[in-house]
């Protein structure tokens, strides 16, 4: 759920993340990108960015107002099967069944940790 209460985002088995509005029920958006189903979702709290992971083993950024993709981030070997973002929305937790756990920068999408 967006920090204004207006959205929600969802990961689907047809390899997207879809935007709902909360109020009227709608789809917004379909974000497409990833090439396989999504196993996890997250929202910055400053209500910017759309973040996925998906079973093809990346991380993909969305904008949130225009849907637009703004980046990949390709690290791991196994799915993404966890995702947060941090209170300050720049930074990315991602969790993968490789058995890691990656820290990435959500403006310059290098991985710090």
């Amino acid at each position: 759920v967006t920090s204004d209460d207006k959205h929600i985002v969802s990961g689907s088995r047809e390899d997207t993340v879809k935007v709902w509005n909360l109020d009227t029920g709608n789809l917004e958006h379909t974000l497409w990108g990833h090439t396989s189903h999504g196993m996890a979702v997250a929202l910055t709290l400053d209500g910017k960015h759309i973040v996925g992971g998906s079973r093809d083993r990346t991380i993909k950024i969305w904008d949130l107002d225009t849907g637009k993709e703004e980046r990949t981030l390709k690290r791991y070997t196994n799915s993404v099967s966890a995702l947060a973002v941090t209170s300050d929305s720049k930074h990315i937790v991602s969790g993968s069944w490789d058995k890691t756990i990656k820290v990435w920068n959500l403006d310059s999408g290098k991985e710090e940790l």
